[in-house]
C-alpha cells in the first residue's frame, strides 16, 4: 500500500457523529476550554507580579512567599493547559482528543484548588486578616477542592465508557467511585489536620509558637504542595503530548486495561495536587 493509499484511508472523526455512543465533543470544547486556561494563567500572572512588586507589612514577608511559592507552578500549569487545549481544538480523532482532554482538565482541576489557597496566603501578607477572612477562604478552599474531585471523578468515569463505547467493566466504574471517595476523606482531614500543639525543645525562646507554626510547619506544607503541583502538572502535561503525537491508527480500539489505568491515572494525579494544598492552608 502506497503512502497516498493510507492517507486517503483515514476518515476524520470528530466526535460529532454520535459514533460508539460518544454523546460528549471534547474537541467542541476545547477552544472555549484553552482560553479560560488562558485567562486564569494572565490572572495569575498578574497576582504574582503584585506579590513580587508591592512591600508587604511588617511580619508579612513569609506568608508572601508562600503565596508565590503556589502561584508560580499554577502560572505554568494553566498556561500549559491552555495550549494543550489548542491542539486538541484541531483534532480529527474523537478518540485521541478526549484522552488529550483528560490530562488537560486533570491539570485544570488541581491548580485551580491551588490559585485559591495561594490568595488565602496572600491576605495575610498584606493585612488583610479581618473579620475572620481567612476562615471564609478556608470553607471556600474546602468547597472547591471537593468540588474539583467530583469533577475529576465524573471526567474519568466519562472517559472509561467514551472511549470503551459504554462497555466498561462494572468494577471499574467501582474502583473510580471508591477512589472518590477515599479523596474525599483526604481532603477533609488534611484541610482539618492542626499544626502541633506546641514547639518542640530546642527553639530560639524569642520565637512565638505563631512564627514556628508558619516558618517551619507550613513552610513545609507549602514547600510540598508546590514540588507537587509542579512535577504531577508537569507528568500530565507530558501524557498529553505524547498522545498528541500517537498515530491515528491506534487509536481504533485501546485495550481496556489501558483505558482503566489512564482513567484512574487522572483522578489520582489530580487529586495529589488537591490533597496537598488544602493541607497547605493558612490558619487563622
Amino acid at each position: 500500500m502506497t503512502s497516498l493509499e493510507r492517507t486517503a484511508a483515514f476518515r476524520p472523526d470528530t466526535c460529532s457523529s454520535g459514533a460508539g455512543g460518544i454523546d460528549w465533543s471534547g474537541i467542541g470544547s476545547a477552544g472555549a476550554m484553552s482560553a479560560f486556561c488562558g485567562i486564569m494563567a494572565g490572572f495569575v500572572l498578574a497576582g504574582i507580579v503584585v506579590v513580587i512588586g508591592e512591600r508587604n507589612p511588617p511580619a508579612g514577608d513569609g506568608h508572601a512567599s508562600r503565596g508565590l511559592r503556589l502561584l508560580l507552578p499554577c502560572f505554568i500549569g494553566l498556561a500549559t493547559a491552555s495550549y494543550l487545549y489548542a491542539l486538541t481544538s484541531g483534532e480529527l480523532v474523537c478518540s485521541r482528543a478526549i484522552t488529550e482532554q483528560l490530562f488537560s482538565g486533570a491539570i485544570l482541576a488541581g491548580d485551580a484548588v491551588v490559585v485559591i489557597v495561594a490568595l488565602a496566603w496572600l491576605l495575610p501578607a498584606y493585612g488583610r486578616n479581618t473579620h475572620d477572612t481567612v476562615s471564609f477562604f478556608r470553607g471556600l478552599i474546602q468547597f472547591a477542592a471537593q468540588f474539583s474531585l467530583l469533577m475529576v471523578v465524573v471526567s474519568a468515569s466519562g472517559f472509561d465508557n467514551s472511549v470503551l463505547h459504554h462497555r466498561a467493566a462494572g468494577w471499574s466504574d467501582a474502583m473510580v467511585w471508591a477512589s472518590w471517595v477515599v479523596g474525599v476523606g483526604a481532603v477533609f482531614y488534611f484541610w482539618w489536620k492542626r499544626p502541633p500543639a506546641a514547639a518542640p525543645p530546642g527553639r530560639p525562646e524569642e520565637e512565638t509558637y505563631e512564627q514556628w507554626r508558619d516558618e517551619v510547619v507550613l513552610n513545609r506544607r507549602v514547600r510540598i504542595a508546590s514540588w507537587t503541583t509542579l512535577y504531577v502538572g508537569g507528568l500530565l502535561a507530558v501524557a498529553s503530548g505524547v498522545a498528541v503525537g500517537i498515530p491515528y491508527n491506534h487509536w481504533a480500539a485501546m485495550a481496556p486495561g489501558l483505558v482503566y489505568v489512564l482513567g484512574e491515572a487522572a483522578l489520582l494525579l489530580p487529586g495529589a495536587i488537591i490533597v496537598t494544598a488544602v493541607w497547605a492552608v493558612p490558619r487563622e
